[in-house]
């Protein structure tokens, strides 16, 4: 918050209160404020207009029916007058939160000199609507502009002078959020015209250029949004063994859809600019997304024949647990081939040679029996082949993919954030 103690003018001190009395008998017995102040009613009030930080800092103009010759009045060179019984430009602000409003408040005192010198300070609080650019947030610079301008008066009538054409920032107190870059005032009429033809609406119009201060949001959300891409980009190097890749694609996922609840909450709600931040954050939430479909692909591929094992694994145990097996083991006939010293089961082509021998040294079973039971391993031998084959096969496929989705989703992460920080700081 922010007060400005304004110098009242004061009176001469030889003057007395009678004076003052008499002055504004003569000078408002025939003075009428519907009258513009020029004794040629086809000559243009001239008003100069002058802006300062937090206000509009005077308005000035000359009343050729209020003056007096001071010698008269105990030297008395200046009187305050009420805005209600004197002449005053229609002037409006534009660009505020309730359209056109005007200037002043009823009942203001305007300083008033000898020679009909009037200077008006308009004293009114006033919020302005500035239209917002969000394309390079949070590195974006914003211009707002405040125009005032005549709402009837055309420049045949009323020509508004610009005293300055920066705005005085003497008493400007820093934002915390803003930076004031640069300001500029100069004369402003819309672009409609007036009601008459070959006439203009005179007014002036103060524009600040304000930068936002970035550092906060470097801190809080574009540095985390860096880090997050780095975690989706080793997704793909972490091995599909350990069982976590999934839970590392989806945990990224969920995080960037955070971040992106986050930046939309911050940002300014408008659709006349789209954020580079947010199409940045966009795309690597589209390749989080990626990731996670990737990864799914890659484990489906990498254990799509473990159940296809476990089957052949159910049916070698069968068959070693068969009867004819376990009535014509080899260490049962004292026949020690293809068996190991440690007495594990011998591999499938040695029980396949040893179910051969069985067969044929046996005469506890008949000849179809043994006819099933040959075709039963030599049918699991073909099965063992080709599942092993298409194993090595799915799982080569699957290294393959994660490594090609590697190369892509870390080009095109190095590749957006490259672009979205050269758009956002040197665009």
């Amino acid at each position: 918050m922010s007060i400005d103690v304004f110098s009242v003018p004061t009176l001469c001190q030889t003057a007395s209160a009678d004076d003052v009395a008499r002055l504004q008998d003569n000078l408002f017995k025939d003075y009428r404020k519907s009258i513009r102040p020029v004794e040629n009613q086809h000559d243009a009030v001239q008003v100069n207009i002058s802006f300062f930080i937090i206000m509009i800092h005077d308005l000035a103009w000359k009343d050729q029916f209020l003056h007096w010759n001071k010698s008269q009045y105990n030297n008395l060179t200046e009187i305050l007058v009420s805005r209600n019984d004197v002449w005053t430009p229609d002037l409006l602000v534009e660009n505020t939160a309730y359209g056109y409003r005007e200037l002043g408040i009823d009942g203001m005192y305007i300083n008033l000199d000898y020679t009909g010198l009037m200077i008006w300070e308009p004293g009114v609080v006033m919020q302005t609507i500035c239209e917002v650019d969000i394309a390079k947030y949070p590195f974006d610079h914003q211009f707002c502009g405040i125009r005032v301008m005549s709402w009837m008066h055309t420049n045949r009538s009323l020509n508004v002078v610009v005293e300055r054409d920066t705005v005085d920032v003497q008493n400007y107190y820093p934002n915390g959020e803003w930076d004031l870059a640069s300001t500029s005032v100069s004369a402003f009429s819309p672009d409609d015209g007036s009601y008459n033809h070959g006439e203009i609406l005179p007014g002036a119009e103060a524009v600040l250029r304000l930068r936002r201060r970035p550092v906060y949001y470097i801190i809080s959300t574009i540095l985390p949004i860096s880090m997050l891409s780095l975690l989706n980009v080793l997704v793909f190097l972490l091995p599909t063994s350990t069982g976590e890749k999934m839970t590392l694609a989806v945990t990224v996922l969920l995080s960037f859809t955070v971040f992106m609840s986050v930046v939309n909450e911050v940002m300014p709600k408008t659709s006349n600019s789209v954020s580079i931040l947010a199409v940045y954050l966009t795309m690597l939430l589209s390749l989080s997304g990626l990731s996670v479909a990737s990864t799914v692909l890659v484990l489906y591929f990498h254990h799509r024949n473990r159940s296809r094992g476990n089957r052949y694994q159910d049916r070698t145990n069968e068959i070693h647990t068969s009867r004819l097996y376990r009535i014509n083991r080899p260490e049962n006939n004292n026949r020690q081939k293809g068996l190991s010293k440690n007495g594990m089961k011998p591999s499938t082509e040695r029980l396949l040679d040893d179910y051969m021998d069985i067969a044929d040294s046996s005469e506890n079973f008949s000849l179809n029996e043994k006819d099933s039971c040959c075709k039963a391993i030599r049918k699991m031998i073909k099965r063992r082949t080709s599942s092993c084959q298409c194993h090595t096969s799915s799982s080569t496929f699957a290294d393959r993919l994660d490594r090609g989705m590697f190369l892509v989703v870390t080009i095109l992460t190095v590749l957006s954030t490259v672009v979205a920080m050269i758009l956002l700081v040197y665009w």
